[in-house]
């Protein structure tokens, strides 16, 4: 190559160098947030130069450790199991002190409207399904939990979605979570009855058999089995909500002759069982232990908890009944918008921990009551020994869908239906 070619060659590669020079900034910072420092890097003239200085970082909020729960659902057992078990799990594996307390629901309410925004000051509620609608008729704002706050309750995704958009027919469009699933079902002492009935109307069929020995508690008991006992079985015999699920009005039902033979069936099936009728559940306890009664219908959680605690046969175990038997009250957990928001996550926190796989199972095995999480497969087989497996009771679980004949039993039971001794 010639010597002047090369020096023209050279000549336009440094004037290009000066062109491309002169297009770009002197210098170019590029800023990113090391913890608690700012690494600063500066391009001057093609030569990255690295600076870490001091950052001032953003202050942090201190998030409580101590929250107040509202139990307005639990009975006496599950009393003792919060109590006993589930609160001291969470204080133990999150560090969270739990300040339980038992109200009522109406109490509740009335506490909950006359909170000033962002100063409630009972930060998470386990309620009866029905509490869910009656706080938004109220006016009382609950956080949307599902499909909300799915990425700080990942557990919540476990539940059954229709239970979480709907509750005895209401839309809550996710405002709960679902913690059980409560059920009434055929309760009986497998030491006297080895075949025991799967219907209702096998149940009445056979009823000569346990004649004396069938436990009814008086439908003007403070239970709910007052009023569930009688009430699912009717349903086996009569249709009380058409098929849309509406409820047929009273006065229509009792002008059928399907009403009045399946009232007959109901006040006789009343005739068959140990008289007198129990006050209360502890006095049908009382008759099962001293063996005057053998078989029942009747809350299963409680049934199979007292049979543990020595208050119930050993023997005693759980069956159902395929034309439907009554729910009980689901439980439901759920979080008032109006508490300060620190709290907010705390809460959650618990509620993903409640939704666990560990404490769904402990709550299925310890207390008999169907989890709030589809996680069928990883309860222990031998749970279904005394309980019916979920996919079975499931098809026959029985919503109050008539109020008008629940009330009619209340009011009119204890004359129709109780005998005369």
């Amino acid at each position: 190559m010639r010597r002047s070619t090369l020096f023209t060659v050279i000549g336009l590669t440094v004037i290009l160098a000066l062109v491309l020079a002169a297009c770009q900034p002197a210098t170019v910072e590029v800023t990113r947030v090391v913890q608690e420092k700012v690494e600063v890097t500066r391009i001057v003239a093609g030569t990255p130069v690295v600076e870490v200085v001091t950052a001032t970082p953003e202050p942090q909020v201190e998030l409580p450790t101590e929250i107040t729960m509202i139990d307005t659902n639990s009975g006496a057992n599950f009393q003792w199991y919060w109590q006993n078990q589930v609160i001291p799990a969470i204080e133990e594996q999150l560090g969270i002190k739990v300040n339980y307390v038992v109200s009522k629901e109406a109490e509740l309410l009335e506490r909950m409207k006359a909170w000033e925004p962002g100063k409630g000051d009972a930060h998470l509620l386990f309620v009866k399904p029905e509490t869910i609608p009656n706080a938004l008729d109220a006016g009382i704002e609950l956080e949307t939990l599902y499909p909300d706050k799915t990425d700080v309750i990942p557990n919540i995704e476990k539940c059954p979605k229709a239970y979480l958009e709907t509750v005895l027919g209401v839309p809550i469009e996710g405002k709960g979570a679902l913690y059980w699933r409560s059920q009434y079902a055929l309760i009986y002492n497998s030491e006297y009855i080895k075949d025991p009935p799967t219907s209702w109307k096998e149940f009445y069929e056979r009823r000569e058999e346990w004649k004396g020995h069938i436990g009814i508690v008086r439908p003007d008991a403070k239970s709910g089995s007052s009023y569930r006992i009688p009430y699912s079985f009717l349903n086996a015999f009569v249709d009380m909500v058409d098929e849309e699920g509406k409820a047929i009005p009273l006065e229509e039902l009792q002008q059928t002759q399907e009403w009045q033979d399946a009232w007959a069936k109901l006040t006789d099936f009343y005739t068959y069982a140990k008289l007198p009728l129990p006050a209360e559940p502890p006095n049908m306890f009382e008759d099962f232990n001293a063996g005057d009664t053998w078989i029942s219908f009747y809350a299963m959680d409680y049934a199979l908890w007292s049979r543990h605690q020595g208050t119930m046969p050993p023997t005693i175990k759980a069956g159902f009944l395929e034309e439907g038997m009554a729910a009980g009250s689901d439980g439901y957990l759920i979080v008032p918008a109006g508490i300060p928001e620190e709290y907010k996550p705390v809460v959650y926190k618990v509620i993903n921990f409640l939704l666990s796989d560990d404490q769904q199972i402990r709550l299925i095995t310890t207390m008999w009551q169907y989890c709030g999480t589809d996680i069928w497969d990883k309860v222990p087989g031998v749970v279904w020994d005394t309980i019916p497996p979920w996919e079975n009771m499931e098809p026959s679980r029985l919503r109050i869908g008539n109020s008008e004949v629940k009330n009619y039993i209340k009011e009119f039971g204890p004359d129709l239906l109780v005998p005369k001794e």
